[in-house]
């Protein structure tokens, strides 16, 4: 599909700016944007690869024609403070922003090279301390990479109203990929990120306190999750009438994240999607007394996971639900008073095909935990090589709580922990070994 134009006018070519292919392009791209957000006009990335620093969008659309390549410069400082403080990243980086507008569109056929191999020292993995037993080398080529600093919302989209992104590649973020804090009304489709999965934290795709989004068909590789919906920028703005839908999802953490430490998260539908090859397929995770995830619907999806060495969160877990204490006390803004006596509730997860590393998990703490329905899955346990690192454990990071299925020799499909109401019908179990995993409840 090629761009098409209503007037001339509002149609503003890089090129004519005096953007190059050789070097840098910063001043020029920004100059053509300048020019465009007077009169609400597109910039055209034409083919060829463009070099830049931080841009400011200013409300303006930008379409990237077939074989361009808009790429982010190796360089941390083409990538200046501009006065965005991140209650986790504190003060922000970015190659892409956009702040307080509304009816803007990124798409076309081209690509944006968010560039964080540039960043990160690829012969220094990062190790797991506590590893119960020794890494071999293979297992060490799974680890992340150590990073000094890096753009840290490499695309970030901050109280915009009525924002479409579709058909584009992003490839090779350093951080989170794309931030929509505050937004609403967002539509991202048939999009495509593709990162290295040994970076840490470079989130495909990260709702925070949104309202009315829509992820559909896309095809999202990270490092870490592949979609999250969280409220880390303000702990009492709910994100919330979220649907996602017909995607495919890998990541070496988790690839489905809803909700995170005091975060409110709400009415989400979750649909049509396959999950390969992550070390977490879907996790729903809210801190006991501050955060809470209600009204979910996760249904027909397709999870494979796989035990992934590392510091990745998560540990072969088709689905994780956790209602536990959780909390990081380098964040900016701390967290709320108790607030919530069930911080996960009335959650359905229907028609899901399971092969997995580990168990489905639901934990809770004090019965913070309720009214999780499992309707028609069908669960197959597989071997694993790397079990043995953290043991027959249910990942509960970044909290200090242990979920430690016992050593008896028995294989499990479901661990049920400190929860109330969780139902179970329409279940198929594959033999493991010649055994049928049963349901451990503590």
């Amino acid at each position: 599909m090629r761009f098409k134009m209503k007037k001339r006018e509002s149609f503003f070519s890089i090129l004519d700016y005096g953007a190059q292919t050789e070097g840098s392009s910063t001043r020029q791209i920004q100059a053509a944007i300048d020019a465009a957000s007077e009169v609400r006009g597109t910039v055209f990335i034409p083919a060829g690869i463009f070099t830049t620093g931080t841009l400011n969008l200013k409300g303006v659309s930008l379409y990237l024609e077939k074989g361009a390549v808009l790429k982010g410069s190796p360089k941390i400082e083409d990538y200046p403070f501009y006065g965005f403080v991140h209650n986790e990243m504190k003060n922000v980086f970015s190659l892409l922003y956009c702040m307080d507008c509304e009816d803007l569109v990124i798409s076309g056929e081209g690509t944006i090279d968010l560039n964080g191999s540039a960043f990160f020292d690829f012969n220094q993995r990062i190790v797991p301390p506590d590893s119960r037993v020794p890494l071999n080398q293979k297992q060490i080529d799974e680890c992340s990479v150590r990073h000094e600093t890096r753009p840290n919302q490499p695309i970030m989209f901050y109280r915009v109203k009525h924002l479409a992104v579709r058909g584009i590649r992003i490839v090779d973020a350093p951080c989170w990929t794309m931030s929509f804090i505050e937004c609403e009304d967002i539509k991202v489709s048939d999009l495509t990120i593709d990162n290295d999965l040994s970076i840490p934290n470079n989130d495909g795709i990260h709702f925070v306190c949104c309202k009315d989004v829509i992820v559909r068909g896309c095809n999202i590789s990270a490092g870490d999750d592949c979609v999250a919906m969280t409220g880390i920028t303000d702990w009492n703005k709910p994100t919330e009438g979220v649907i996602i839908s017909d995607c495919f999802l890998r990541s070496c953490s988790k690839a489905i994240s809803i909700g995170y430490m005091h975060s409110i998260v709400r009415d989400v539908t979750i649909t049509n999607c396959i999950v390969r090859e992550s070390n977490r397929a879907v996790v729903l995770m809210a801190s006991a007394g501050t955060g809470l995830i209600e009204n979910v619907t996760i249904s027909n999806l397709r999870l494979d996971t796989r035990i992934r060495a590392g510091l990745w969160w998560g540990n072969g877990e088709p689905v994780c639900v956790m209602g536990t204490l959780h909390n990081y006390e380098s964040y900016r803004d701390p967290p709320p008073e108790k607030r919530f006596e069930v911080c996960v509730r009335n959650v359905l997860f229907q028609n899901l095909i399971c092969s997995a590393e580990n168990v489905i998990a639901v934990i809770g703490e004090n019965k913070s935990v309720r009214d999780i329905y499992f309707d028609h899955i069908i669960f197959e346990l597989k071997d694993s090589e790397n079990l043995a690192l953290k043991g027959r454990v249910v990942d509960l990071s970044p909290g200090n709580q242990i979920a430690e299925l016992p050593d008896d020799g028995n294989p499990y499909w479901l661990f049920i922990k400190d929860a109330a109401k969780v139902e179970t019908q329409n279940v198929t179990i594959l033999p493991f070994h010649g055994q049928t995993p049963g349901i451990y409840v503590l």
